[in-house]
């Protein structure tokens, strides 16, 4: 092992404290070439010891104002640099005090002074850092070390200093090196949206990515918004439909229940928030505006646009698709039938796509194909629970959509099911398996398929029918129940992998924990008391959007992100399209 390794550990970098400010800035200022009265802008200070000795102190700062080559470099434009030139930190100051000698030391610390800058700025000056940059005067250096440190090069200064707002000429020009402490950090610095912030410093991965979601231009939220049509008279409006719903969105995101609490959530709003919504006066909408229009709004149709925005980010092609109903059981006057929507999602992304109202003379099967018949399916895989076993159902699916299915088999089909039953899938091993933790329970699965059935079925475009058993174990008390559930698909047995079939059989109940879970117990839906016209089912709409939003920006925690959005303010409107 070399001298340098064997020293690693007992070099530290950390933050100085404010009692040592003074001994920083005087070693500073007696040992630099520069001396030092003050770093300009945001900054901060770092010292790194070696059994309690300083050996090096360095300085951050704010980014310089105007540097050509970093500007091309990045791409952006001078209205951009102003809103993104926070993120960029600025190396103003490093210096290993003498009388320390330590090869390859400069660049080590370097590398470990970037590994903690954005975490540090973050938590001093509320922000990340994307892109650190420094100046290294070449008539003295050669920025061996920032090099070594995997630095770029990317030019040098015209030779000026800036004094106040005064630029003077000092003829010594400087080289120029940045290093991205982020994958793409250049595209970050141009995006239309500030990069997303973490939840915590123990959790580097950003709680939400308001740049994942397609919010501009002709596609944007903001712009479908404006496409619905408005069911009031057009005399007396005073806040345009797109604004109300955009209030609607923002307040359902920070964890809004009712149309109380959306008024409430749109009175925090400033005159420039409301302009920037669409709003055309200084006021918000009141309570009863925003309650009828939501009991307004042709809800099938908002549910259709709202998909086909959805539907931008997720190709269909190869998605397995889930589709399930709910009842609201508390939106519903005495004597009559609560609102039951059908809504389809997204097996992996956990978004809705789809949803439309079953009324009180129909139901879910006619309806299904009805919802699905608008959207593109080719090449996707539809599941379905029992209830949706149907030959009607299959044949849209097959021959009009070009799509696959998935069915659950029960006792609305007797016949099928105990001819499935009587393959005695038990008496071979698994074909694939999978063993799971969590929740005070370990559950195994183990499905089986079959082709036997396939021409003897009296059912269309059968492919293949399996088994699938869920072996579930209480953790704690040690109780075991075992679940077993018999299926069709017309994914054909060579063309699927047995541990595929298994992963979207599992991935059907994605629904209920992804869609109907969430709605239940962070929006207490169960217990919404919204009851006239189409209000029910267009606040399940702009849940769904909600939670759609949240898991297309990289939420992986509704419950969280909501409180995440709560805490933010009036910065949620950046998930709407809206800069603030």
């Amino acid at each position: 092992m070399n001298r340098y390794r064997a020293t690693n550990d007992a070099v530290k970098l950390r933050l100085i404290r404010p009692e040592e400010y003074d001994g920083w800035k005087s070693l500073m200022n007696a040992h630099h070439y520069l001396g030092f009265n003050r770093i300009v802008g945001k900054s901060l200070h770092y010292v790194v010891t070696k059994e309690d000795q300083w050996i090096a102190i360095l300085g951050w700062g704010s980014a310089a104002l105007k540097c050509a080559s970093r500007d091309r470099w990045i791409g952006w434009d001078r209205q951009l640099q102003w809103r993104r030139l926070h993120l960029i930190a600025n190396n103003a100051r490093f210096l290993i005090l003498p009388g320390c000698h330590q090869p390859n030391l400069a660049s080590h610390l370097l590398a470990l002074s970037l590994k903690r800058l954005s975490h540090d700025w973050q938590r001093c000056h509320g922000h990340p850092i994307l892109l650190a940059e420094t100046f290294v005067d070449k008539s003295r250096f050669r920025g061996t070390c920032y090099r070594a440190a995997g630095w770029q090069l990317l030019g040098q200064t015209s030779g000026y200093s800036k004094c106040n707002r005064r630029y003077w000429w000092n003829g010594r020009p400087k080289l120029i090196f940045v290093r991205p402490l982020v994958p793409d950090a250049a595209k970050k610095l141009c995006a239309p949206f500030p990069p997303p912030t973490t939840l915590n410093r123990k959790d580097d991965r950003p709680m939400i990515d308001v740049n994942q979601l397609p919010l501009e231009e002709e596609g944007g939220l903001m712009q479908l918004l404006k496409t619905l049509v408005d069911p009031r008279k057009p005399r007396g409006v005073r806040h345009p439909i797109e604004t109300i719903l955009a209030i609607a969105v923002c307040a359902v995101l920070s964890g809004a229940q009712s149309f109380t609490a959306i008024a409430e959530w749109a009175e925090e709003l400033s005159p420039e928030a409301l302009r920037l919504l669409g709003g055309k006066r200084k006021t918000p909408p009141s309570e009863p505006t925003i309650r009828r229009v939501l009991q307004k709004i042709d809800a099938d149709y908002f549910d259709a646009e709202i998909g086909k925005w959805v539907m931008q980010t997720f190709p269909l092609a190869g998605q397995a698709i889930a589709v399930d109903g709910k009842t609201l059981r508390g939106g519903h006057d005495a004597g009559q039938k609560p609102p039951h929507l059908l809504s389809a999602i997204l097996h992996k992304e956990g978004v809705v796509i789809a949803q439309t109202n079953v009324e009180e003379k129909t139901n879910e099967i006619p309806k299904l194909r009805e919802m699905l018949d608008p959207i593109p399916l080719e090449g996707s895989i539809v599941t379905a629970d029992a209830l949706h076993t149907q030959k009607e159902t299959a044949r849209f699916l097959v021959e009009e959509k070009q799509a696959d299915y998935l069915f659950i088999i029960k006792d609305n089909q007797r016949n099928m099911l105990q001819d499935v039953v009587d393959l005695d899938f038990g008496d071979s091993p698994p074909e694939a398996t999978t063993i799971d933790k969590g929740h005070g329970r370990l559950e195994i699965r183990s499905i089986w398929t079959s082709t036997e059935l396939n021409d003897y079925l009296n059912f269309p475009y059968v492919g293949q029918v399996f088994c699938l058993e869920r072996d579930i174990t209480e953790l704690i008390s040690g109780k075991q129940r075992i679940e077993t559930v018999y299926g069709l698909t017309s994914m054909p047995a060579d063309q699927t992998e047995p541990s595929r079939l298994l992963e979207i059989a599992r991935g059907h109940w994605s629904i209920e924990n992804s869609l109907h879970w969430v709605r239940d117990v962070s929006y207490n839906e169960d217990r919404c008391r919204i009851r006239k016209g189409y209000g029910a089912q267009n606040m399940a709409s702009i849940r769904n959007l909600a939670i759609s939003i949240l898991r297309m920006a990289g939420a992986r925690y509704i419950p969280q992100a909501f409180r995440f959005c709560a805490r933010k303010g009036l910065e949620v409107l950046r998930l709407v399209g809206v800069q603030v």
